[in-house]
């Protein structure tokens, strides 16, 4: 059986692989149901949200409903855990962190991001009581991180209700550091919010910064402005907080122009406070609408999945794929030197709390210098696979391939039957 993001837009990829079931988007319900058919020896076809097979059939049974209250499924069962396993070694070997989820979706539209269409254009989220209960399971587990792996943690609908959960993990001295994705908007208009949640424990944000082009950030459909990003980093690294950013390179629509402004952005932001960036190539996943573009416009250098991962390019562009990784490389490696001989030049120190977590990330950074080392110095065999990657997709066209006319049918489509709703926002929880 098959889940995520891969198994809900390229199903049938999959079941001919091997798989026998491949469930689609949200599975809590679904696995539940697969094993009880399974258990009384009955057949998928009555199960929402699959795709499966049925002898030598490909079959998909209709889409199923989104869970409409999350504070109705179960509590992880983290005594089925060894939490000796879940170590933060990058902070300390006795430093446990556990995954926890407040919400599930995100309500923008970015073109290069899965997550939308994987829950289905909304956002949902838990009561604070569900969240206070599953934070103090955690702690009482002996895990003193916590990862809330929702993928956008504060939408502005829910500022409120997150400002009374801050109050009370503090109230109920729950005393856990916590790492959040947010939205640099949203930050940079809710600085009173972000010293709340660092008093509460936020100690790690990542950002999504993404270009420091406004023509590319538009044509992202990403909603945010440079300034905004400025700002969201200054904020969280004043409340002390650990600021990482994601930015990326190889846009289709990017002009050389636009590269050069990113570059030139991300050490604006390194000026800001940010204390780590995380350089990407562009990719074109299954289910975004650049993905389907790239698909009819022959755009495609491979459907090789190994390639996909943020690494490589794997698409055509203005730019080229070579320069684009050329780029890659260098923004990635001028962030951490230009940090670096600006934090000694200016004798630039954090707050305790957050040098503290810093030295002790750098001592790891250290550590696994030998491995950092040898990918440096590998760059120019990553480049001629790029080159080779590119040179061998303009003699072997993917436009006449049935993976592609597959890919084509199931890539992007609407899995659940949300009737007539188009709020993104989806059964909000207000209550504090």
């Amino acid at each position: 059986m098959a889940g995520g993001h891969h198994a809900t837009f390229l199903p049938n990829e999959l079941i001919r692989s091997g798989f026998d079931i491949s469930v689609l988007g949200e599975g809590d319900e679904t696995i539940f149901e697969i094993g009880k058919a399974i258990d009384e020896s009955r057949s998928f076809q009555d199960i929402s949200g699959i795709v499966y097979k049925d002898g030598n059939e490909i079959r998909r049974t209709k889409p199923r409903k989104l869970i409409s209250d999350l504070d109705t499924l179960p509590m992880p069962p983290l005594d089925l855990l060894d939490s000796e396993k879940y170590t933060f070694k990058v902070f300390g070997e006795k430093e446990k962190v556990m995954c926890l989820e407040t919400s599930r979706g995100c309500p923008y539209a970015c073109d290069f991001c899965s997550v939308t269409p994987t829950w289905g254009n909304k956002w949902r989220n838990k009561s604070n009581e569900r969240i206070i209960i599953e934070m103090k399971e955690a702690k009482k587990h002996g895990y003193n991180w916590i990862f809330f792996t929702d993928d956008i943690f504060v939408v502005y609908p829910n500022v409120e209700q997150r400002r009374d959960l801050f109050r009370r993990i503090i109230e109920e001295r729950i005393e856990s550091k916590w790492i959040v994705q947010m939205r640099a908007d949203v930050t940079s208009k809710n600085s009173d919010l972000i010293r709340e949640a660092s008093k509460a424990g936020m100690s790690i944000a990542f950002l999504g910064v993404e270009s420091g082009s406004p023509e590319v950030l538009k044509k992202m459909h990403k909603g945010e402005f440079t300034p905004q990003s400025v700002d969201a980093v200054r904020i969280l690294s004043e409340n002390g907080i650990i600021v990482l950013v994601g930015m990326m390179v190889g846009a289709p629509y990017e002009k050389f122009r636009d590269l050069l402004s990113t570059i030139k952005f991300s050490r604006e932001l390194a000026r800001s406070g940010a204390d780590a960036l995380q350089f990407s190539i562009y990719t074109p996943l299954p289910g975004t609408r650049v993905f389907d573009d790239a698909l009819r416009t022959g755009s495609l250098f491979t459907m090789d999945w190994d390639r996909y991962d943020v690494l490589t390019p794997v698409m055509k562009t203005r730019i080229g794929p070579v320069l684009d990784q050329l780029a890659q490389f260098y923004a990635s490696y001028s962030f951490y030197i230009y940090k670096f001989m600006r934090g000694k030049i200016l004798g630039i120190r954090s707050t305790d709390t957050k040098q503290k977590l810093l030295d002790t990330g750098t001592r790891f950074i250290m550590k696994m210098m030998p491995s950092y080392l040898r990918d440096f110095f590998s760059f120019p065999r990553f480049i001629l696979k790029t080159y080779d990657l590119y040179w061998n997709s303009k003699k072997n066209t993917l436009s006449d391939s049935t993976s592609v006319e597959e890919a084509l049918e199931t890539s992007n489509k609407i899995i659940y039957d949300v009737g007539t709703n188009r709020n993104p926002y989806y059964m909000i929880k207000q209550n504090r």
